[in-house]
């Protein structure tokens, strides 16, 4: 009988990736000669969904040059050195611990270096609580990770879902048919995330075990 998983977006839900996010947003924007935003002034823009391009502009670069910025960000933001500034959020280990005893746990994130994933999944501890990894890089659709899930292997039962904090993991669960939660702490705003109508909008990850004892 196919068991309940819980998928877990990783970027964002279960680690605060502001600080890489924002170290990349610097290094690029002053090798083009701009002047980087504060980083709660960066990550409020991502939040909000302003474009990479846009802010770049705003930071001063010319559009040519801020499209060459964007793509060089690109292949930037999965450098080893960058990834080592992600961290767990503080409440994860308790909330792990909860999800632990509702279900079987996997991760699902969309990044282009599975070696360098793998790396970092073991380096937080993570591998101790997940019972599969799935990742890839995603075709650009708001299903990406569906698509991801469909060609994992994984057989979910009743009761199964999805949580993440862009408008691609709503999409996606739904697609699935998983149930789908939707987090306000990584890069998405509660109100854009709320236009997606996921089946329950939390906080955070600390929520969810609570919700999802509620479904039994």
């Amino acid at each position: 009988m196919s068991e309940r998983w819980i998928f877990l977006d990783l970027d964002g839900p279960v680690l605060d990736v502001s600080a890489r996010y924002h170290r990349v947003h610097q290094s690029v924007v002053r090798r083009y000669g701009g002047w980087p935003f504060p980083r709660s002034v960066y990550w409020q823009a991502k939040r909000n969904l302003v474009p990479e391009t846009e802010i770049l502009i705003r930071c001063g670069l010319s559009p040519e040059a801020a499209r060459q910025a964007a793509a060089e960000r690109r292949l930037e933001i999965e450098r080893s050195d960058h990834l080592k500034l992600d961290e767990l959020w503080p409440w994860m280990p308790d909330v792990l611990d909860e999800l632990w005893d509702l279900g079987r746990l996997g991760l699902v994130t969309l990044r282009q270096h599975r070696d360098r994933l793998d790396r970092q999944v073991q380096d937080l501890g993570l591998h101790l609580f997940c019972r599969q990894v799935v990742s890839g890089r995603g075709d650009g659709t708001p299903e990406a990770k569906a698509a991801l899930l469909r060609q994992s292997g994984i057989s979910w039962g009743p009761g199964s879902v999805l949580v993440g904090d862009t408008e691609v993991d709503v999409a996606s669960g739904r697609a699935l048919g998983l149930h789908t939660v939707a987090v306000g702490c990584g890069i998405r705003t509660p109100a854009l995330l709320e236009r997606w109508s996921p089946d329950a909008l939390f906080e955070d990850l600390r929520q969810v075990p609570a919700w999802l004892n509620s479904l039994a």
